[in-house]
């Protein structure tokens, strides 16, 4: 594993977190993350390929509508290494997207 630089473990708002109109929903997303953090890894563990692009593919779409860009880009690499089959990739770009996951705060 690589070492966490203090520039890349700031935490990372919605770009909606002014928006008092969507905390609500920001917060039940919050409140799933864990979950849905640790259903990536389970089926990467079990080598449930397609349950992992799935998952991903879900939460491309989540990440955009969340105000989280930067979540669907990682959620789509880790789609398309699924998709391709890569072991490497799909492992390398997991790991991105779970540590930019940890980072979200709401």
């Amino acid at each position: 594993m690589h070492q966490v630089s203090p520039a890349s473990a700031e935490p990372i708002c919605s770009e909606f977190a002014d928006d008092p109109d969507f905390r609500e929903l920001l917060e039940e997303f919050g409140k799933a993350l864990p979950e849905r953090r640790e259903g990536l890894l389970a089926a990467h563990r079990s080598g449930e390929r397609d349950l992992l692009r799935t998952r991903a593919h879900q939460l491309k779409g989540a990440g955009g509508g969340f105000g989280f860009p930067r979540l669907s880009e990682l959620a789509a690499d880790l789609e398309r290494a699924s998709i391709e089959r890569e072991p490497v990739r799909i492992a390398e770009t997991l790991e991105s997207l779970i540590g930019y996951m940890s980072r979200i705060t709401i």
